[in-house]
């Protein structure tokens, strides 16, 4: 899930996180969220999201955000979202339009990365050139981006919709998205297995399968046959039941699947549609995971990474866990590439595995802080027993930093102590990382920061007893 203030018209509670009222935050228009323009809970301060299909920018991309963010927000870091977007914080009013005017001059856009329309398209980095074993799905997903950007309706649906592409692995977490894409292979031919209507929020519900098998050419008419009934059938009065998966919960799984059949079989005979091959990329033998602790890119190791994209013998993508990755030929060669950088050396390390959304830092909704208790997380679990699980630290009960489906997850909430407002989390354990339909079950609530932190670590050592021993 994208990690910014949600588009929900209010902030949902939960059962075991007490709802505080937020403060009131300037309305946006739709326009302005359809831009990507979010505001911030600071006064007069507002965020820019920049969509990044299939997170791959080119070297000239990388340094002109990191021009654009040291000339607009010089103290503020680029930011990554866990949907392979770049964020911008900490900008005036004024400031808008110019930054807009500088991304367009560097070929991007903030269009479709928020409000009621098709987000973007997230391509796990193994899926999208990355790997011998796995077909690159960027052209399908550039051909899916292009069906459904001429689709009449899609900057007027009922609410945001969410695509992923993926290996058969799942690392493109198929289950929490709206529709999703894994590539699969039987003998010597690539086809797609189709997992789709679930999402999370504060009831999240996992996706289902919706098709065991399609030709690749097929993703095309089916997308925008799911866009068409999501148009049809979602709820445009109440936003808290308008996303897909609750149009599948109101018809029932039967129904829902065959309105979906018969939406993809009109979508099929009505055009020719032109064929997308799955082609194996390449032989990248080597990947390293560069971590960016709460999804901080500092200018400097923006345009480290621009310096890395020069080099033709590797490819940098960015993930959906504020991590890039650097795939080459060897391990000798990242090794040598990173030598040159010192400034991404020192983010290849082993880190403690904390995805924390923005929380209070700059979310108008957030009820917690979640940066700094994911730095005393990471800071308390390294080198101990289960420092290699996904954490995961949401701010209020959206689930942005997706908590619902982590090892073990963390929601931010608010209850009141001696009459004073004060923070409260629930922790939940047991996630299926959106790789299965398995949600993580609450464990544990109205905590404060120091009895979580010595929850993460409890379950932590449990988590890593039970784990298969190699």
């Amino acid at each position: 899930m994208r990690q910014s203030p949600s588009d929900a018209n209010e902030q949902p509670a939960g059962p075991d996180v007490p709802a505080f009222p937020c403060r009131q935050f300037p309305v946006v228009s739709r326009h302005a969220r359809l831009l990507g323009v979010y505001p911030q809970r600071q006064p007069g301060r507002f965020m820019q999201r920049v969509r990044i299909p299939g997170g791959i920018l080119s070297a000239g991309q990388w340094r002109a955000l990191a021009e654009i963010a040291r000339r607009f927000t010089p103290a503020t870091p680029l930011h990554l979202t866990t949907r392979q977007d770049v964020e911008l914080h900490d900008l005036s009013e004024q400031n808008v339009p110019q930054v807009q005017q500088s991304l367009a001059d560097a070929g991007l856009t903030g269009l479709g990365s928020g409000g009621d329309t098709l987000r973007n398209i997230t391509i796990c980095p193994c899926a999208a050139g990355g790997t011998a074993d796995t077909p690159d799905l960027l052209p399908l997903g550039h051909a899916i981006g292009q069906v459904l950007a001429a689709y009449e309706g899609i900057f007027t649906l009922p609410r945001k919709f969410k695509m992923s592409l993926g290996c058969e692995r799942g690392c493109g977490r198929p289950f929490i998205h709206d529709l999703a894409f894994l590539a699969m292979r039987r003998d010597t031919h690539w086809g797609m297995k189709v997992i789709g209507a679930g999402s999370l929020g504060p009831k999240p519900v996992p996706g289902i399968v919706l098709l065991d098998w399609i030709e690749p050419i097929d993703a095309l008419p089916l997308s925008l046959a799911a866009v068409r009934i999501f148009a049809r059938y979602g709820d445009r009065q109440n936003r808290a039941k308008a996303r897909l998966r609750h149009v599948r919960l109101r018809l029932g799984d039967e129904a829902f699947l065959a309105a979906l059949r018969q939406e993809f079989e009109v979508a099929q005979s009505r055009r020719v549609w032109p064929k997308v091959a799955l082609a194996v990329a390449g032989s990248t033998g080597a990947a390293r995971v560069l971590t960016f602790l709460n999804g901080d890119v500092p200018h400097e190791a923006a345009d480290a990474i621009a310096a890395l994209a020069d080099l033709s013998v590797s490819a940098v993508r960015i993930g959906n866990d504020h991590r890039v990755s650097v795939l080459a030929a060897d391990d000798s060669t990242i090794d040598e590439l990173l030598g040159r950088l010192p400034v991404l050396a020192a983010r290849a390390g082993k880190q403690v595995n904390v995805v924390a959304c923005p929380g209070t830092r700059w979310c108008g909704r957030a009820l917690a802080d979640t940066n700094g208790l994911a730095d005393r997380i990471r800071a308390t679990l390294a080198s101990r027993p289960g420092s290699d699980l996904n954490i995961a630290v949401s701010g209020c009960p959206n689930g942005c930093a997706t908590s619902a489906v982590a090892d073990i997850g963390i929601v931010g909430g608010r209850s009141s102590v001696e009459g004073q407002p004060a923070e409260k989390y629930a922790v939940l354990v047991g996630g299926g990382k959106g790789t299965t339909d398995v949600l993580a079950q609450p464990v544990a609530a109205g905590l404060s920061a120091d009895q979580t932190v010595a929850e993460v670590v409890r379950l932590a050592q449990v988590l890593a007893e039970r784990a298969p021993q190699p």
